[in-house]
């Protein structure tokens, strides 16, 4: 899978997009940004969003690797992505409390500091939606390893996740990498490979 273009898998059918003149001038609504995500020095009028996030390379015994398949935001007009388990960074949080946080909102894992770790990996990426505004982002990934498959507990999902959750399995890495399958952020197959060392 290729993530050359921003949208995970190439972007649009001729692997274009669309000039600013010609996405400005449609009506699409575009998704609501929290404060803390708009970006501190934009680098374009067309740049939105910048959102730092703490996410978490879960294998388990047979080094399958969990991820969650999941919408965008609404408005960006992006198709659904398999993510791994993670999000944003709460202001005054720092990215370990942050991978800890999620972790367990997301699947219902309780992982001490210490056991996650340090960050394995920092991927910078930029997502452009179909409006042709796009966002920036840095990933930040922790490695943990469950001793047995566990049971995902949703009820520290939030309302958004619950709408925007389609499912969630366990992927053996290599099937993965050679599917058609959508991954988020941009550049996560690479990191895969590397890790993997596929």
């Amino acid at each position: 899978m290729s993530t050359n273009n921003e949208d995970g898998r190439g972007g649009r059918p001729d692997g274009l997009l669309a000039p600013a003149s010609d996405v400005m001038s449609t009506n699409i609504e575009l998704p609501e940004i929290a404060p803390e995500h708009r970006p501190a020095s934009p680098e374009s009028e067309l740049h939105l969003k910048h959102r730092e996030t703490a996410r978490v390379l879960l294998t388990n015994a047979a080094g399958e690797l969990f991820l969650i398949n999941t919408h965008w935001d609404p408005g960006t007009g992006l198709p659904p992505r398999w993510l791994t388990p993670g999000g944003g960074i709460d202001p005054g949080e720092t990215v370990l409390e942050a991978g800890v946080r999620e972790l367990y909102e997301e699947t219902g894992l309780i992982v001490e500091p210490e056991a996650l770790g340090e960050v394995r990996y920092v991927l910078p990426f930029k997502m452009v939606w179909a409006s042709g505004h796009y966002e920036t982002g840095i990933a930040h990934f922790f490695d943990f390893k469950v001793s047995e498959d566990f049971k995902l507990d949703d009820a520290s999902w939030t309302q958004d996740e619950h709408r925007d959750i389609i499912e969630y399995r366990w992927w053996n890495v290599s099937e993965l990498l050679q599917s058609e399958e959508r991954l988020g952020p941009p550049g996560l197959d690479d990191l895969l490979r590397r890790h993997f060392r596929i």
